[in-house]
């Protein structure tokens, strides 16, 4: 049986045009979820799930005051749940040699 690593990952959706598109029309998407999305895709990460991170507006009742405090629901933000197959113990250890060499290597230059 497969054994699953999840991240769950909030992004804002909020669309911000920028200057190209004020000349050539609106683009394709967003691009800033693009990115996030395609950074989790190279490192082996798939996309399961998308969905708002709080649906609805929520009231609160503080605890000392006894007050209601309405909590808007912010249209923007959405919850992306992401799996990949866990490593393996070999895997993990080539990962783990990998990046204690990488760092050595960094420092070495870094001199």
């Amino acid at each position: 049986m497969n054994q699953w690593d999840y991240k769950i990952a909030t992004i804002n959706t909020q669309h911000q045009p920028d200057v190209l598109e004020w000349f050539y029309g609106p683009q394709s998407g967003n691009a800033s979820v693009q990115k996030a999305l395609n950074s989790m895709g190279s490192n082996g990460w798939e996309l399961v799930a998308f969905f708002p991170a709080r649906p609805a507006d929520q009231t609160f009742k503080h605890p000392v005051s006894d007050c209601d405090t309405l909590v808007s629901a912010d249209p923007w933000l959405y919850h992306a749940i992401f799996k990949k197959p866990s490593e393996t113990t070999e895997e993990r250890q080539q990962r783990v040699e990998s990046e204690r060499l990488e760092r050595r290597i960094q420092r070495a230059r870094s001199r």
